[in-house]
């Protein structure tokens, strides 16, 4: 009785449809356009349906991928990233809060550059913003801090200290 229950789900689970990204709103898509423009005009932008994405400098790779255990596997593959001045960003928008696997925010170090990763409510919580901020061991300082000053990004409180009494 149990087993066609089970294969009943499987398959609506296997049928169901991929959680869909879509684009930042307007607002965070005219900031980081303009950002962009100002340090980088010749960067190719552009927005989809699934995101907002922005490069310059960029080239293909040909790497090996790991395992989230740090396990390099044998196979390689093609990737574009950036060239030591480049810089690849995506921002896009998913529904309900971040779950994936990966500790956020964190900065991966790849062999060739570095990749930004955060997740961060929007404004109503209902979705999340999900960044991917790739760039060169020579990016211009101000078209990163620029860039990592328009993307939404994780908020750490900072700590109340409160003195003790007497001191």
């Amino acid at each position: 009785m149990l087993r066609p229950i089970l294969l009943a789900s499987v398959v609506m689970l296997a049928m169901s449809p991929p959680i869909q990204a879509a684009p930042p709103p307007e607002e965070l898509r005219h900031k980081l356009t303009q950002t962009i423009r100002k340090h980088r005009p010749e960067a190719q932008l552009e927005v989809t349906k699934d995101a907002f994405t922005a490069k310059a400098g960029t080239m293909m790779y040909t790497v090996h991928s790991r395992s989230k255990t740090g396990e390099v596997y044998e196979r390689t593959h093609q990737e574009e990233g950036p060239n030591f001045k480049g810089f690849v960003l995506s921002v896009a928008v998913y529904p309900g809060p971040y779950q994936g696997a990966a500790a956020i925010p964190q900065t991966l170090q790849g062999p060739y550059f570095q990749t930004f990763l955060d997740a961060t409510p929007t404004d109503k919580g209902d979705e999340h913003y999900l960044v991917h901020f790739s760039y060169g061991s020579r990016l211009d300082a101000d078209l990163k801090r620029a860039i990592m000053d328009a993307i939404p990004r994780t908020q750490f409180s900072r700590p109340v200290i409160v003195p003790e009494p007497g001191k």
